[in-house]
């Protein structure tokens, strides 16, 4: 059984967040970046599914079909805190009887560390943390 597995069940989502190893300031492309290698994992194209611009200064990206929704949301971050270093919030939902939603969380989180570009903490539905590649601290 995996880290995941333990999680799951049929409405539970994972909640993601996602910052650069090396960060130039441009959270934009961070993003646009991020998006691309989140539709390479998960096999499908998001070439209609450009990020938006929002008020807040951040940008909101969406992508829909019969098997999967997937969100992702970039901004600054909160300063001292571990959203800090890991600012991007994605969140992805299975919605076939095939594809657990924790078994495609589980492979965008081995297929993004692998990259060896983000740092990448996951965090179950009620909060607690599942796994991270950096240190997140024991506050919780």
């Amino acid at each position: 059984m995996g880290k995941f597995e333990v999680h799951g069940g049929t409405k539970r989502d994972f909640d993601f967040n996602i910052g650069p190893v090396e960060n130039d300031g441009d959270w934009k492309r961070f993003g646009d970046r991020l998006w691309a290698d989140v539709a390479r994992v998960l096999e499908v194209s998001f070439a209609a599914s450009p990020g938006e611009p929002e008020a807040t200064g951040g940008h909101r990206y969406w992508f829909e079909n019969d098997r999967m929704s997937v969100s992702l949301y970039v901004d600054e971050g909160e300063p001292g805190w571990v959203f800090e270093r890991a600012p991007a919030m994605l969140t992805a939902r299975s919605r076939t009887e095939t594809v657990e939603t924790w078994q495609l969380a589980e492979k965008l989180y081995d297929s993004l560390v692998v990259l060896g570009s983000y740092f990448v903490a996951v965090f179950a539905e009620d909060g607690m943390p599942i796994d991270a590649n950096f240190d997140i601290g024991d506050d919780w």
